[in-house]
């Protein structure tokens, strides 16, 4: 159960790092750039993180179910549910809200900066509403 605990929480965590990544360092570069060497940038990288990110967030929701489940009937059951809805809703708002952007930035369309930025600042919403289901499983499963 243990090593179970570990790999969910390394999951979770380095996804969390990774949104983080991107918002904390990666766009503020990108900003500083021409538009075409922001494109040559961006498109790639949206490209990649878009291939992986959606098998990232699905290990990251069976891991956090999977928790949910296991400590169901521990006092932990309403903190993991919590963290699992978070979870599930940040992917559902990411499939609604982000990925038609990613997809302008990765095609350079007409406005693509424009869908970056609109990215960028619902992006950060993201990363706020994964903090906190990392949070949230964190105190669950760490126990002093």
């Amino acid at each position: 159960m243990h090593l179970f605990h570990v790999a969910a929480l390394f999951i979770v965590l380095s996804m969390v790092g990774v949104e983080f990544s991107v918002s904390a360092f990666v766009n503020p570069i990108a900003w500083q750039l021409d538009p075409d060497a922001q494109l040559r940038l961006l498109s790639p990288l949206a490209a990649v993180l878009g291939k992986i990110m959606p098998i990232w967030y699905a290990a990251g929701l069976v891991m956090l179910g999977a928790e949910t489940w296991l400590d169901r009937y521990s006092p932990d059951f309403t903190i993991l549910l919590a963290a699992s809805s978070i979870w599930f809703l940040t992917i559902l708002a990411t499939l609604l809200f982000l990925v038609p952007l990613n997809n302008q930035v990765i095609k350079g369309t007409a406005g693509w900066q424009k869908a970056h930025r609109t990215w960028d600042r619902r992006h950060r919403l993201r990363i706020i509403a994964l903090a906190v289901a990392a949070t949230l499983v964190t105190s669950a499963v760490v126990r002093f």
